[in-house]
């Protein structure tokens, strides 16, 4: 029973950092996002998208998000 739940865990651990490097990759990669310095990391199960992006790009960057994480994240990135 306990090492099912610590697999589980690393399981879910794991996860999260994959998503968290796809988005990562993604944002880095989308041409029409050139100008947005962002980092992606995961606090409890939630990723979390901070920086700067201009302002026309922000809808663009939560598009992105959704389209791999789904709706677990909050985006903190603040429009120059």
């Amino acid at each position: 029973m306990f090492q099912s739940q610590s697999i589980d865990l690393v399981t879910s651990r794991a996860f999260l950092i994959g998503l968290s490097s796809s988005l990562s990759s993604a944002l880095a990669y989308a041409s029409d996002l050139a100008d947005a310095r962002i980092t992606v990391t995961d606090d409890c199960g939630v990723i979390v998208l901070e920086g700067e992006a201009p302002t026309a790009s922000l809808a663009r960057i939560s598009e992105i998000a959704s389209s791999i994480v789904g709706f677990r994240f909050c985006n903190l990135i603040r429009p120059t």
